[in-house]
Parts: C-alpha cells; structure tokens; sequence
C-alpha cells in the first residue's frame, strides 16, 4: 500500500509482463492514474531483453495503459559486479530507479514504484530503500506496494493470457546460477537463429 502518500500520477517501472499483471489489476481499480516504463539494461542477452519487452508491450497493449521504453541489455555492467555478491542487486535496483525516477520528474510524474514488488523472490528491503533514496532526491514520492500476496494470482493470469514466465531474475549472473540455466541458454539460441532468419527474409 502506498499509506498516506496522496499523488496525482504514477509511472510504474515494469520488469515483466507476467509481474505486471496483478499491480496492474489493484492499481486499475484504485483508479490510479499512471504509465508503465520499461528500462532494465540487467536483462542478459539483448534476445531475453527483447522477449521481456515483447511480453510488456502485451501486456500494456491488454489493459490499455502508456508503455515507455528505454535502454537495452547492458550485460558488461553486471558482468563487472559478479563478484559483489547482495550488492549487486543493491546496483541493479539503484541503476533502474534512478532513471526511473528522473524520467518522473520531467514528464510530471510525482510518485514511482516498480512491479518488483510483486515477487517474493526479490529483496524488497533494498528495493525499498534504494528506491525511496532516488526518488527522495528528486521530489517525488517512491510508493512501498506490497503486492507479494497476489504473486501465484498474477502468474496464473500470464498463463492464461500466454505469456513467456522466465526462470531467472534477468542478469548474466542469475542466468549462470540458474539450474534451468542450460535449457535457457538452447532456449535462447533458438531464439536467435529464428529472429536472424525473420530478418534475412525482409
């Protein structure tokens, strides 16, 4: 819940369609006035960056709400920090907010929050402080959601609309910890013979 923190528009950060789904049907029927942004330079490769993508845009497209996208997959940035152990998820979230949060303030955005919140899996207290850090710095307020109960909800809904529900957080490191990390890497180079033979027929 966002407590007393009384705001007139929302951009919403959107890591993935399937964990947009529930924050997007409360958020809907509070009537809050918001757009989604799509900026997450952690996903590892560019072609998971751009199923993720895909899966935003549906899902933007599904509940008729603005999508923004920016950036790309940055895998050297992470690649960088392997060794950085909880504080490269401190990073990751610190990157992203940030430029969530300056997007904000010069669209007339006066409140942030990210569908991260959604995820049991992911650290909310460092999201929570890195994101309260940058939008504090900015003016703006960063909204504590705690959408957790709703996860296995909103995970249903992305199966039933036929959405891609990726196993693994999104960087090169998560990708390599992942014990599904081998079927996602064939996974991946399917996808990527596919797309570069879409493109040599144009």
């Amino acid at each position: 819940m966002s407590g007393c923190v009384e705001f007139k528009k929302l951009l919403l950060h959107i890591c993935c369609g399937p964990c947009a789904l529930w924050p997007l049907e409360r958020l809907l029927e509070e009537g809050v006035d918001l757009s989604l942004f799509f900026y997450n330079p952690n996903i590892h490769p560019q072609v998971e960056w751009e199923r993720r993508l895909d899966n935003a845009i549906r899902v933007a497209d599904h509940y008729r709400v603005p999508l923004i996208v920016q950036g790309s997959s940055s895998e050297q940035e992470w690649q960088k920090r392997a060794n950085d152990g909880d504080e490269r998820c401190s990073y990751c979230y610190r990157v992203r907010f940030s430029h969530v949060a300056e997007l904000a303030g010069a669209q007339g955005f006066d409140a942030i929050s990210t569908t991260l919140l959604v995820s049991p899996w992911q650290k909310r207290d460092r999201i929570l402080q890195e994101g309260q850090r940058v939008a504090a710095g900015r003016g703006i307020a960063f909204l504590p959601y705690d959408w957790r109960e709703g996860y296995r909800k909103g995970q249903a809904m992305a199966r039933d609309l036929g959405l891609y529900r990726q196993k693994y957080c999104g960087c090169v490191i998560s990708l390599g910890e992942s014990s599904f990390r081998e079927s996602i890497t064939k996974d991946h180079q399917e996808l990527t013979r596919r797309r570069e033979g879409s493109a040599g027929l144009t």
